[in-house]
């Protein structure tokens, strides 16, 4: 089978293969993997995601740093290929997904059928692939820590990416006034397509003052939930911005900045400050992570949400994923789609 594998720590936009490269060529004679217990089910993967975390990862930047070589990866989705005898509610041919540590950037992939979630009638699979990690960061963030509710002022940063787009859509399926931050014309018109309340462009507006004039012509005070993918001089304005009792969610870093939050200010404003590991659930508090994304999934069946797919690439185009990803060229989700699938390009 085909597989992406990382045999050095590096720059994931160099084309693999290269002796630069992280890479190993991608060739099809990777060991396709057994079922290893009897609950155990095989994949065949359709599609899998491209997240922030994995472009850490393949740099060694990221807070797990699993030994060379290996597969990297992360949500995916497929087809059943074959289960263990022990499994019970799956069957070859079934449409699932669902989401690993390692090893989805290949064309089958191994897991216990308790991890994998059936993929709702007319939804496509690439579609799927691309739920789990970034909408289940945003549900688990807004939904079980930060407890949105109706009418609340939810701002969220880099809200054009993965994880961003889900927040504003979750925020509005909570009930929240939604301000979107992101920069450019044609991210700043896609939030306003899935429901923004408020957009900002931060390539010409500035964006304290734009959420100000715009809580004011509302009659709002404040917002109430910050939601920040993004991290450096941009968290530390939209503090201003901040209600008294207003919580934080830190779900990473994308600027490379990780910004500092005065304790001695947290305290007189009483916010609350969270920290959203996500892939953390599933050791932690495996059935939160689990209800999560089962909600998510009859969501989008409802249509209540959408994912909106930016780029797709082949595996040996991986180098291109990247740099998209890197470039901030992404409206949506980056995906890499394997074996026979058809290659949207979008």
């Amino acid at each position: 089978m085909e597989a992406l594998v990382v045999r050095q720590l590096g720059d994931p936009t160099l084309p693999p293969g290269g002796e630069a490269s992280p890479f190993a060529a991608v060739s099809g004679d990777h060991p396709v993997p057994e079922i290893s217990s009897p609950t155990a089910v095989r994949v065949r993967v359709a599609a899998t995601s491209l997240n922030f975390a994995t472009f850490l990862q393949v740099q060694g930047k990221y807070q797990e740093r699993p030994p060379l070589p290996f597969v990297p990866g992360s949500d995916y989705s497929g087809v059943v290929d074959a289960v263990g005898p022990g499994v019970r509610g799956l069957r070859p041919g079934d449409r699932v997904c669902s989401f690993t540590g390692l090893g989805s950037f290949a064309d089958f992939i191994v897991a216990e059928e308790k991890q994998l979630f059936l993929v709702p009638d007319g939804c496509d699979l690439v579609t799927a692939g691309a739920l789990p990690v970034a909408f289940g960061t945003s549900h688990l963030a807004l939904v079980h820590r930060a407890q949105l509710k109706a009418g609340q002022v939810l701002l969220v940063l880099g809200a054009a990416g993965g994880v961003g787009a889900s927040a504003v859509q979750i925020g509005k399926v909570c009930g929240a006034v939604v301000i979107a931050v992101a920069r450019g014309a044609e991210k700043s018109d896609y939030l306003k397509s899935i429901g923004a309340d408020h957009v900002i462009d931060s390539s010409k507006d500035n964006v304290i003052e734009s959420a100000k004039s715009f809580l004011k012509a509302r009659g709002l005070k404040g917002v109430d939930v910050l939601y920040d993918p993004v991290g450096g001089k941009l968290t530390q304005d939209s503090l201003k911005l901040l209600n008294w009792g207003a919580q934080i969610l830190v779900i990473g870093f994308a600027s490379g900045d990780v910004p500092v939050i005065r304790a001695n200010i947290a305290l007189v404003k009483n916010w609350t400050v969270h920290g959203l590991y996500w892939g953390s659930y599933l050791t932690h508090r495996p059935q939160v992570l689990i209800d999560s994304l089962n909600e998510l999934l009859s969501w989008l069946s409802k249509g209540l949400i959408t994912v909106q797919i930016s780029h797709c690439y082949r595996l040996v185009e991986v180098h291109l994923a990247f740099s998209a990803l890197r470039d901030r060229k992404a409206v949506g989700k980056v995906m890499i789609v394997m074996g026979s699938s058809a290659v949207p390009r979008l």
